[in-house]
């Protein structure tokens, strides 16, 4: 089978969302399938036509030249998805598609359905998350604005054409049946992680060196600095407990739009004992995981973080770590109901530090939350096992055209 895959945008860029859509394709591939890629305009600044990474071929499409009047927000997405859509039927037909698999937002997926309509293929609609929570998220919309509104209609009209619908957690799931969209036609396909790539090393020691991180129990978080992402809560537990004492260490790995906040967070006192390291590449992230001993993800709480799930917190469980995490509905999730790694209420530094505390005082049970963690992962979060849920919703979708 051969499958055309849309989206947003791909490696090189780094994200969840890059990460999730380079590891599906790896695992079909593994399975059997010929799988390729086109991403939408949004992925600038590439340098060629079509990319190979890693095995997997992603096509690029180049912003369509748009008049002053179409330069307008409503207008230039219209001339996108028109753009995208047109890239995608020239690549079906080239490749011989037998599925178009379109991943969020809603502008992949409208234009994978004017596509497959007019080539008469099963298409396949991936949400991950919702476009309109992520802008309320990220300060750019108000919730229940027009913008907001709209961007709900733009989503139920993908999902009312698509033949099978894929999400990437049951929080998803049931809130797209409150929605309206049939359950026979949803199929959850979570995160996943390489736990081949992934697993239990020693301590780097250049890396122990570098940071100074001799005799320091050391908290880390790894993944995108969205305000979203609750680190400001992360750095006032960490102050809570330098506090108390001084063996504490807080390494901070990656970038993003609250960086500059954060950095002013911290009490000058304690700048020494808080490390911004800024973006990692992909091959050494194994090697920061190894220095850390307990990974925290202290997401706040909205509907954007109760209905999705993080890739991050898979790999640090894969590395055997102690993870604690807001106890949200997609976090909740990741950390099978607290069975492999430990919940806390989100938005409360207070209750975050007293967890923090407790795992700092009891190394034998932080490491066998640990053990737990990888044994959860290696037996469902497998990239391969999880992949193999997609031929269920294949075959809806085929069933279905």
């Amino acid at each position: 089978m051969r499958i055309l895959h849309v989206l947003d945008h791909s490696l090189p860029y780094f994200s969840g969302y890059s990460f999730r859509s380079q590891y599906v394709l790896r695992a079909q591939q593994q399975l059997g399938l010929e799988v390729f890629a086109v991403t939408s305009p949004k992925h600038e600044q590439f340098t060629k036509a079509v990319e190979t990474l890693d095995g997997v071929e992603y096509h690029r499409t180049n912003w369509p030249a748009l008049s002053k009047v179409q330069m307008l927000p409503m207008a230039r997405q219209v001339a996108t998805i028109a753009t995208l859509a047109k890239e995608i039927k020239r690549l079906a037909i080239e490749f011989n598609a037998n599925l178009i698999h379109a991943h969020s937002p809603s502008l992949c997926g409208l234009a994978a359905t004017h596509a497959a309509r007019a080539l008469k293929l099963p298409m396949v609609y991936e949400v991950r998350y919702y476009e309109e929570d992520a802008a309320v998220d990220r300060g750019k919309t108000r919730h229940n604005s027009l913008r907001y509104r709209l961007g709900q209609r733009a989503e139920l009209e993908t999902l009312q054409q698509a033949n099978a619908v894929t999400t990437i957690s049951h929080a998803l799931s049931g809130d797209l049946v409150q929605r309206g969209v049939a359950a026979k036609k949803i199929f959850v396909v979570p995160n996943g992680v390489d736990p081949e790539r992934f697993y239990p090393v020693e301590r780097d020691s250049e890396l122990v060196r570098q940071y100074g991180l001799q005799d320091q129990l050391v908290i880390g978080f790894i993944g995108s600095f969205y305000f979203y992402e609750g680190l400001d809560t992360l750095i006032d537990a960490v102050m809570i407990l330098l506090a108390h004492r001084r063996d504490i260490k807080l390494l901070l790995i990656g970038e993003g739009e609250a960086d500059a906040t954060l950095r002013q967070r911290v009490p000058r006192r304690w700048r020494d004992q808080v490390v911004f390291f800024g973006n990692v590449s992909h091959d050494e992230i194994s090697r920061h995981y190894s220095v850390m001993d307990i990974l925290v993800y202290p997401r706040r709480r909205s509907r954007l973080t109760e209905l999705t799930t993080p890739l991050k917190p898979l790999e640090a469980m894969a590395m055997g770590k102690a993870v604690v995490a807001s106890d949200l509905g997609g976090l909740r999730e990741a950390l099978d109901d607290g069975h492999a790694g430990y919940l806390v209420e989100a938005d409360n530094a207070e209750a975050l530090a007293e967890r923090l505390w407790w795992l700092a005082e009891h190394e034998p049970e932080r490491q066998q939350m640990g053990l737990q963690a990888r044994e959860f992962v290696v037996q469902q979060r497998d990239w391969r096992r999880v992949a193999e849920r997609y031929f269920a919703a294949y075959d809806h979708a085929q069933h279905k055209t």
